[in-house]
């Protein structure tokens, strides 16, 4: 155990008991958020996007792209859609019978042949 964690819990644990708010135990100091880098980069970057929108009611088909991040793709699979969607070959489809007007989202799997699978977002915003 640390010598921080030696001091900070004796006092966490007598702010809790005694009914105390955290932040009048704790110098504020202590909390202060990390600006490490390595933690945002953990994250990855954001997966990419493909915006389109489609008419209520109106079935959409939506060419998929052939590569993604500089490497084609093998196939894609869908992970998450909205109801009536799914994949056929490189296109997405999805029959938005009975949708609100609204933009949704369907969250699909790019395989590549010597690379690790990528993710792509399909962003739909579907009309009145």
């Amino acid at each position: 155990m640390t010598l921080l964690h030696r001091v900070l819990l004796p006092i966490l644990a007598a702010g809790l008991l005694s009914g105390t708010e955290l932040g009048a135990v704790l110098d504020p100091v202590l909390l202060k958020p990390s600006r490490n880098a390595r933690v945002a980069s953990a994250l990855g970057p954001p997966p990419d996007t493909v915006h389109t929108s489609a008419d209520a009611g109106t079935p959409l088909a939506l060419a998929l792209p052939d590569t993604l991040n500089d490497r084609p793709v093998a196939r894609y699979s869908l992970l998450q859609g909205p109801a009536l969607s799914g994949i056929a070959g490189r296109s997405f489809a999805w029959i938005p019978k009975g949708t609100a007007p609204d933009t949704h989202h369907a969250l699909l799997q790019a395989e590549s042949t010597n690379a690790p699978p990528d993710t792509l977002v399909v962003q739909i915003r579907v009309r009145p």
